[in-house]
């Protein structure tokens, strides 16, 4: 089967699972709340439809567990949209971000930024010990190289509470002749062997996560807890994977 019949297969296979997790679950939705694309109206984030159009695909994710969500936490912050906008679509969740810069002036009862650089294991580790884990999902939409996206997904995937998601943004900078996979600051080898869009179409043909980014320990967890893993490609060829942590 070719890498495309597969991500077309596993992204029919997660719609369709999210829809039953809100079907099958206790409904915690609410229809009287506004939706993400809605809430883009009030925060403009690049994830709206004029911008990246990941908002519709996280709908279907997010929407069945919206008012029991309690952490949910975001890599990159840039001037506080995303963080606002979590803030309103879960209203009973605390949001976290991470940015290498001081964002404390975003600070509320219900956000909560930290400095750090999410290529570096200690400074993930103090985000942490600070914050604690059991995050309903974590998603990265920080420097977008393939250090930076590997290296957070396989140290922050086991604060992920079961049943619950990581989210990668952004996957287009893994492709070396596009627009941005040859800028050196993403580190994309031309071979693409490196790059994390491999790394998650390797898990998805062969249930086995292979990085040299990642530790021995880091990739024994992943390859026993990851779920599945759906990419999805929007109109503007943006590109955003979605990590189903198991539920146990």
């Amino acid at each position: 089967m070719s890498s495309k019949k597969v991500f077309l297969l596993v992204i029919a296979i997660s719609i369709i699972g999210a829809c039953n997790y809100g079907k099958n679950a206790t409904d915690s939705s609410d229809t009287g709340h506004v939706s993400l694309k809605q809430l883009c109206e009030k925060y403009h984030t690049d994830k709206c439809p004029g911008g990246h159009n990941y908002l519709g695909v996280y709908e279907l994710f997010f929407n069945p567990f919206r008012n029991v969500a309690k952490k949910v936490a975001e890599i990159g912050i840039a001037q506080g949209a995303s963080l606002n906008l979590w803030k309103d679509y879960f209203p009973q969740a605390t949001v976290y971000g991470i940015d290498i810069f001081d964002n404390s002036n975003l600070d509320t009862e219900r956000i909560k930024t930290f400095i750090g650089d999410q290529s570096k294991r200690e400074n993930l580790q103090g985000f942490i010990t600070k914050y604690g884990s059991d995050f309903d999902f974590i998603l990265d939409d920080g420097g977008h190289s393939m250090e930076q996206q590997q290296v957070s997904f396989g140290f922050l995937f086991k604060h992920v509470k079961h049943s619950g998601y990581y989210i990668i943004e952004d996957l287009q900078t893994s492709i070396y002749k596009g627009e941005y996979g040859s800028k050196p600051e993403f580190g994309t080898k031309p071979d693409e062997s490196n790059a994390t869009l491999t790394m998650i179409r390797t898990f998805i043909n062969t249930r086995f996560i292979n990085s040299v980014y990642l530790t021995n320990e880091e990739t024994e967890y992943l390859n026993k807890t990851i779920e599945y893993c759906s990419v999805f490609s929007t109109n503007n060829n943006s590109i955003t994977c979605i990590i189903k942590k198991k539920d146990s």
